[in-house]
């Protein structure tokens, strides 16, 4: 058995969560290593949906063990809700009594920053991650462990007049006084020191040393699937900063958290097509009635904020890179099903600048992103409904070689074909570059 990585291979989004699901059927554990609630992941199971946005998407099947790491920005009011569902369905869960909390407050300031920033803002989705992680790194955040016993939240809160500076920080971006969609006083310490010592209580029979617990299972070869939020463009080191995450998506990311360094597999996920949400450059975006269709056809609306996506060819410069930098050895394709029907297709295979052609441009940041234009890559399409295929040879012939050209753009093999949202809908393949 194993280790497998899942990430994603462009900007979030791409359908982790069902490819991970897949993995899971035959897995002991999924562990989520990095990122908040600020990721959506959906499954469909025999037609009903469960979108996920902090627990693994494990929580779903019985028995299955889940943890949730060290390197995870854990929001408790999303956390409880989804740790009922966990418990409804039967499953296991583990969280890190080390893992940073995402406070009230750290929520108001988020959205505060993003409505005062106007036309320069990122793009969040305003869950509190970014103010959170820098207290993380700032090391005065609290912990899940910290919340058993309000004297150490209060401790924590108080001293060097953290909470009161996280107050001023959210009233100096524009914070407003109150927020109507919050049960507590986000500005209140008193408010927050029982919000906090609450959860504190629901979490305890759950909290583990989780880096010890899944290094146990590594030891005695159970298969774990661990589960990466957001994409490779959107990592904080390698992405189209700022417009990134404040995380590391990569598989390096489950080294950071977890102290793991040998995997069996990094696979990749990526649409047949790209979409980004927020802010920041999109070199394919197709800002017309062909990027409307995509949007339709593939329902491109946010998992965690309803924000409809921007949609475009897919963009096989930056997905080379993501495998690159994410340590991708095989890719696993989604949404091919969105673009039957579609009619003539494009992909990127190179970036124009002043006129020269680059198809290996280095480091993807925001000013390299924000100066390139697209070198598109005509490709028939194809007709017909494929959500019912389950072999590569009941594609048509276009669709393969369109995958074929993925592969190739790549670098890496294509190891599975997602043809639709429910569980079932998936074609194991192996397309080599």
């Amino acid at each position: 058995m194993g280790t497998t990585v899942v990430v994603g291979a462009q900007w979030g989004d791409e359908g982790k969560g069902k490819v991970v699901d897949r993995y899971a059927a035959t897995a002991q554990a999924v562990v989520r290593y990095q990122g908040g609630a600020n990721a959506g992941h959906t499954l469909v199971v025999g037609g009903q949906k469960t979108a996920l946005h902090l627990l693994p998407s494990g929580i779903v099947r019985a028995g299955m063990e889940n943890f949730v790491g060290p390197g995870v920005l854990f929001d408790c009011d999303v956390g409880a809700a989804e740790l009922a569902i966990a418990e409804r369905c039967g499953a296991k869960v583990f969280l890190d009594h080390s893992a940073p909390i995402v406070l009230p407050i750290h929520r108001i300031i988020d959205a505060a920053r993003e409505t005062s920033a106007g036309g320069n803002a990122i793009g969040t989705t305003k869950r509190g991650i970014g103010p959170a992680a820098s207290d993380f790194w700032l090391r005065r955040s609290l912990s899940l462990g910290d919340l058993r016993v309000p004297a150490d939240i209060r401790a924590v809160l108080t001293e060097g007049g953290y909470f009161a500076e996280l107050c001023a920080i959210a009233r100096q971006h524009g914070g407003p006084a109150t927020v109507p969609d919050m049960e507590l006083d986000p500005y209140s310490l008193d408010a927050t020191i029982a919000w906090c010592a609450e959860h504190g209580k629901r979490f305890a029979p759950y909290l583990q040393d989780t880096r010890k617990m899944v290094w146990g299972l590594i030891d005695h070869d159970a298969e774990v699937v661990f589960e990466g939020a957001q994409g490779v463009l959107l990592d904080t080191y390698h992405g189209s900063r700022p417009y990134t995450t404040s995380s590391s998506c990569t598989a390096a990311g489950v080294s950071m958290s977890f102290g793991v360094y040998q995997f069996e597999r990094v696979v990749g996920v990526t649409k047949a097509y790209a979409t980004r949400v927020g802010g920041g450059p999109f070199p394919t975006e197709l800002a017309d009635v062909l990027g409307e269709q995509l949007r339709e056809r593939g329902h491109e609306y946010g998992t965690t904020t309803g924000r409809p996506r921007r949609c475009g060819w897919l963009d096989t410069v930056a997905l080379r890179h993501a495998c690159r930098v994410g340590g991708v050895t095989e890719l696993v394709v989604t949404k091919l099903d969105v673009l039957s029907n579609f009619g003539a297709l494009a992909t990127c295979d190179g970036y124009v600048f002043d006129g020269v052609v680059e198809t290996n441009p280095g480091a993807l940041t925001g000013t390299v992103l924000r100066g390139a234009r697209p070198h598109l890559r005509a490709h028939a399409g194809w007709e017909g409904d494929v959500t019912e295929a389950r072999t590569i040879d009941a594609l048509p012939d276009t669709a393969v070689r369109y995958l074929e050209h993925i592969a190739k753009s790549a670098g890496v093999p294509v190891s599975g074909i997602g043809i639709g949202a429910d569980r079932d809908a998936f074609i194991p393949c192996t397309i080599v570059p």
